[in-house]
C-alpha cells in the first residue's frame, strides 16, 4: 500500500485556528470567561431548538408525542436567554457551579471503588487521599472564585489545544 503524502489543508487550518483560540483564551482568561459564558448560553438555545425539532421528527415518524422533549427544549431556550442577558451573573454562577461540581465529584469518588482499587489496597488509599485533596481544592475554589475562573479558562484552553493538535496530526 502506498501512503498519501497530501496535506489536508482544511484539517491543518482548523487545527491552527483551534491552537490560536487556545492561546487567546489562556492569554486573557477573565475576559474570555465572559465570552465562554455567552457561548454556553447560545449553546443552550441551539440545544433547545434541536430538542423541539427532534420531538417533531419523532412525532412525524412514530406518531408518538414526547412532551418531555418539548419541555426540555423550552427550558433550555429560557436558560440560554437568561445566560445571554445576564452574562456577569451567569459567569459567577458557572464558577461556583464548577467548584461545587469539583467537591461533589471528589466525594463520590471516595465512595466509588473501582475494580483496580479492589485488587490493590495501596492504589485505593492513594485514590482516597487524592480525592480528599480534591475536596480541599474544591473548597478553596468555592471561597476564591477568581482562581476557579482562571482554572476554568485553563481547562477550556487545554481542550482547544488538544483539538487543534488532533486536527493538525
Amino acid at each position: 500500500m502506498q501512503q498519501s503524502s497530501n496535506i489536508k489543508w482544511s484539517s491543518l487550518a482548523i487545527g491552527v485556528i483551534f491552537l490560536i483560540i487556545g492561546v487567546f483564551i489562556i492569554s486573557f482568561p477573565e475576559e474570555n470567561l465572559f465570552t465562554i459564558t455567552w457561548l454556553i448560553g447560545l449553546l443552550f438555545i441551539i440545544n433547545g431548538f434541536l430538542e423541539i425539532f427532534v420531538r417533531q421528527v419523532i412525532k412525524n415518524a412514530t406518531q408518538q408525542r414526547s412532551t418531555l422533549l418539548i419541555l426540555l427544549g423550552i427550558i433550555n431556550i429560557i436558560l440560554g436567554l437568561l445566560i445571554l442577558f445576564n452574562v456577569v451573573t451567569s459567569t459567577t454562577f458557572i464558577v461556583y457551579l464548577f467548584a461545587i461540581w469539583f467537591i461533589i465529584n471528589a466525594v463520590f469518588n471516595i465512595f466509588n471503588v473501582t475494580p483496580v482499587e479492589k485488587s490493590n489496597k495501596s492504589f485505593h488509599l492513594i485514590s482516597i487521599l487524592l480525592n480528599i485533596v480534591a475536596i480541599i481544592f474544591g473548597i478553596i475554589l468555592l471561597f476564591n472564585p477568581l482562581i476557579a475562573a482562571f482554572i476554568i479558562a485553563i481547562f477550556i484552553s487545554a481542550v482547544f489545544f488538544i483539538i487543534g493538535i488532533t486536527y493538525i496530526i
